[in-house]
């Protein structure tokens, strides 16, 4: 039976730890957000807690479904009048004045950057949307101030993500290579913006209705009316329209049709909206990198401070003009247009999207919410209270003032840290329609030196028909090719890895982008960035002769079922299916060089005698495999070395050597 406990131990002793640190922090003033982000940074795999966390797709995903449930959970407790109050201000600031922000930031980025105009707007794109999170805890965080102040800010933060989300997805397609039109820039925003509003609308109409009819638990209310909130946002989502902005609408909707199922159902959804913030936080903290202060510490705070008192400040009273507000009440607007999840998890989207130098935008835009959030999340009360807003005229206590000053220089000198991700290499194949046509094309000694052109794709569908003395040779060949491949882009890793390290060690400073890119490489190999050694040791070349041996104990020579269905040429771990065996054996690579159980391969492929960068041999490292061996390991490896001596499956090792 799995061992659950460590794993219900270790979520409870965070989620209790970072509430009661957050309780304790509050009192010099610390946003609670923060604490979770901090906290899922020593939790994450530079820190205490060693937790690798790379996904990005998940990542994505989960941060969809909390921002959601934090918006509607915005919108639910938002009352008629407050809507009202806030509506046309809240509207101006986050349409024209996300778009205006993006504009005013992307010069300072060029400049800070050394970006062309489309990269330096899509990172302004990123940072323009102020944050629902961070926003709504301000809001109860126990700072009383006026309505249509407090209404203006929640409206603005719930409709300015489907700007940014639009901005940000036109912007990476045009740097992947598939810009918009330019009338898709105003229709499809509209789009999403009418078709979202149309959704959430009825959605909270009909839900309204549904209540009238239905008796049920409190507690059972909560859960019914988060469920509704979210089928607007999927519905919406299927439309083309702003999931976002749907879900915001219902709730709100729902509390002006239904004001008593708002009121009953507000508790729970609540609990489970501090639940989404804290962990979506404490997910981003996961996912960064903390050793990277260095690569965008200085730039990425430069970007920030002309985002807080720049950009923010000269659109919220620009666009504000029309509208009567006081003067101190613009400047506290302009000041608490704070930055929270919603800025990073816009940065990942150039990382699905195949943008160029797609992780720098993460990296900055977590910079971007540390200093957002130190700075603008901190200082908000005092702020609040220097320019008279809050309900008592007292000026603020000076021990308050120094204490939480003193507590913002202290997380400000801690450094601003960042994460990147991975992205796929691509090549082209040939795939042959019969074994004869596949054995007419392969001779490993020539093609093992070749380039993409020679590559296999999959194995014919009749090629288990064949013998096993029919099958061998050319199997073995056709996984040497493959090996080949990988090998070249490992190697040609490690030797971006070495050049970058010999630089550092002459003394020479790294562009951003080399930074970055030695990020991506730890990242991908699951090492510390701030480890070269223990990160050469992990991108090395995997002896052909063991990755043919290994693929023919997991696949019989070619006659496994699994293997001509989903190319799994060692077995697939869990069922795992690749496009093709090239794919396949670039898992199996980066298996022998990240994952823990082979700690020893790698080392004993470090110390090797021969020189840097040359193959050692199969038989060499066998005996350090067989940790991830379910069975007899002794055993496992005796078979790896019998295949390759009988075979003669060492000569594969030496033609890489020669072709190296």
């Amino acid at each position: 039976m799995p061992d659950t406990g460590p794993i219900f131990f270790t979520l409870a002793l965070f989620a209790a730890g970072g509430i009661l640190v957050g309780a304790a922090g509050s009192r010099l003033g610390a946003p609670m957000l923060l604490i979770f982000l901090m906290a899922g940074m020593l939790a994450g795999r530079e820190g205490p807690g060693g937790i690798e966390f790379d996904q990005s797709t998940l990542a994505y995903y989960l941060g969809c479904a909390a921002i959601a449930v934090i918006l509607f959970e915005g919108g639910l407790r938002t009352k008629p009048r407050i809507l009202k109050q806030g509506l046309r201000p809240g509207v101006m600031l986050a349409v024209p004045g996300t778009v205006l922000t993006a504009f005013i930031v992307a010069p300072v980025a060029m400049w800070l950057f050394d970006m062309n105009f489309v990269s330096a707007l899509l990172l302004g794109a990123i940072v323009s949307s102020t944050d629902a999170a961070a926003v709504f805890a301000l809001a109860a965080s126990g700072i009383k101030l006026p309505e249509k102040v407090v209404s203006t800010l929640e409206v603005e933060s719930g409709f300015n993500d489907p700007i940014a989300i639009i901005l940000v997805i036109g912007l990476v397609e045009t740097l992947a290579g598939q810009p918009l039109q330019s009338w898709q820039w105003i229709v499809q925003p509209l789009y999403m913006l009418g078709a979202g509003a149309v959704v959430g609308y009825g959605v909270g109409v009909l839900s309204a209705d549904l209540f009238k009819h239905v008796k049920l638990p409190v507690g059972l209310k909560a859960i019914l009316t988060l469920a509704l909130g979210l089928l607007a946002f999927g519905l919406a989502d299927l439309l083309g329209g702003s999931g976002f902005l749907a879900i915001y609408l219902t709730g709100v909707t729902l509390a002006w049709r239904a004001p008593v199922v708002a009121e009953d159902a507000a508790p729970g959804v609540d609990g489970l909206a501090w639940l989404a913030q804290t962990g979506l936080f404490l997910m981003l903290g996961l996912y960064v990198t903390p050793s990277h202060i260095a690569v965008v510490a200085l730039p990425a705070a430069i970007t920030a401070i002309a985002l807080f008192a720049l950009a923010r400040p000269a659109a919220s009273f620009l666009l504000l003009l029309p509208f009567k507000f006081s003067t101190p009440e613009k400047a506290f607007i302009a000041w608490t247009g704070l930055r929270g999840a919603t800025p990073v998890f816009l940065g990942i989207l150039p990382l699905l999207g195949g943008a160029p130098n797609a992780s720098l935008y993460i990296s900055v835009a977590l910079a971007v919410v540390l200093v957002s959030l130190v700075v603008q999340g901190w200082t908000a009360p005092l702020v609040a209270r220097q320019l008279h807003l809050c309900e008592t005229t007292a000026p603020p206590d000076r021990g308050e003032v120094f204490s939480r000053l003193g507590s913002m220089s202290v997380v400000l000198l801690a450094g601003v840290w960042f994460a990147v991700a991975n992205s796929p290499v691509r090549n082209i194949f040939m795939q042959p329609e019969t074994s004869s046509e596949l054995i007419a094309m392969v001779d490993a000694t020539e093609m093992m030196s070749g380039g993409e052109e020679n590559l296999i794709a999959t194995f014919p569908a009749d090629f288990s028909d064949l013998s096993i003395s029919q099958r061998q040779p050319v199997y073995a060949d056709v996984v040497a090719i493959a090996m080949a491949q990988v090998n070249r882009e490992v190697m040609q890793e490690r030797d971006e890895l070495i050049a970058m390290l010999n630089r550092e060690q002459a003394g020479e400073d790294l562009s951003l982008e080399e930074q970055t890119r030695r990020d991506i490489l730890a990242r991908k190999y699951k090492g510390r960035y701030g480890e070269p050694e223990d990160l050469l040791a992990r991108i090395n070349q995997i002896p052909p002769s063991l990755a043919i041996s290994q693929s023919v104990l997991a696949t019989g020579w070619g006659g496994a079922d699994g293997l001509m269905q989903r190319n799994a040429i060692f077995g697939g771990r869990a069922g795992a299916s690749y496009d093709t065996i090239v794919d396949a054996a670039r898992d199996y690579a980066t298996l022998l060089n990240s994952h823990s159980v082979f700690a020893d391969f790698r080392a004993q492929r470090a110390n090797a005698t021969e020189s840097a960068g040359e193959l050692i041999s199969g038989e060499a490292l066998s005996a350090h495999v067989g940790g991830y061996i379910s069975g007899n390991a002794d055993e496992y490896i005796s078979a790896i070395n019998d295949l390759i001596r009988s075979n003669d499956l060492g000569r594969y090792d030496t033609a890489a050597k020669t072709t190296s």
